[in-house]
């Protein structure tokens, strides 16, 4: 019997071997944006640096001196950066991570407009604004909700985040990015790690503020009496 089939044997079953141990490639990492083109002050493109936060989400501007002019009228201001709104017709809640119902309401963020479960969730989809238009417009994305940073160890701050993959990993600065795209598998890890122990708040089992609880009476009267009708 020749002895060439068992010595292709021998040369090709390590490499075989090393091939099923070859790891996997890592998570892509990525930051999703949802910018207008143009700066609603000056007419001119934006930088991708440059923003402010409003109750209508990131408005981009394309100079530092366009902020204060926003905050003098920031509802004109949306309306010029985003002429159009996209209604998404989501299921599920964005901040919550529950099915909607009938107490679903509506919000708008940088010419989207989506529902969260209840208004309980609507100041944290705003402040919030950037994680929740990469859930609602993504229905594979899912949130970590860390409270801690797993490149820092610090508490997390609003719209400071990446996309690990498919999944949403809290960070305390936007500068932890970098951190992030050198060990994504790793640094995942630990998010998850800490999601186990440390979590966001739940808004729907927060105390309303005094102004809000008197929002939230009305809005039940206001449903009772329509009900009764």
């Amino acid at each position: 019997m020749s002895r060439i089939p068992f010595l292709l044997l021998f040369l090709f079953t390590p490499l075989s071997a090393q091939q099923e141990r070859a790891p996997a490639d890592p998570p892509p990492v990525s930051v999703p944006a949802f910018p207008n083109s143009t700066c609603p002050i000056m007419g001119k493109k934006v930088s991708s640096r440059l923003f402010t936060d409003t109750e209508y989400g990131r408005i981009w501007i394309c100079c530092k001196g366009c902020d204060k002019k926003i905050l003098r009228d920031v509802e004109a201001a949306y309306k010029t950066a985003y002429p159009t709104t996209k209604e998404v017709a989501n299921e599920v809640c964005p901040v919550s991570g529950e099915k909607l119902g009938e107490g679903a309401v509506e919000v708008t963020l940088q010419g989207h407009s989506f529902r969260v479960c209840c208004a309980r969730c609507v100041p944290v989809a705003r402040e919030h604004s950037q994680v929740t238009l990469a859930r609602v417009t993504d229905a594979k994305v899912r949130d970590l909700r860390n409270a801690e940073c797993p490149v820092t160890g610090e508490p997390v701050v609003a719209n400071a985040f990446a996309r690990v993959g498919d999944t949403i990993v809290r960070l305390s600065s936007p500068a932890c990015v970098a951190a992030l795209k050198k060990d994504p598998a790793g640094l995942l890890g630990k998010a998850i790690e800490i999601a186990g122990r440390a979590t966001l708040p739940d808004p729907r089992r927060a105390e309303p503020s005094p102004e809000r609880a008197g929002e939230e009476a009305g809005e039940r009267r206001a449903r009772g009496e329509a009900g009764g009708r």
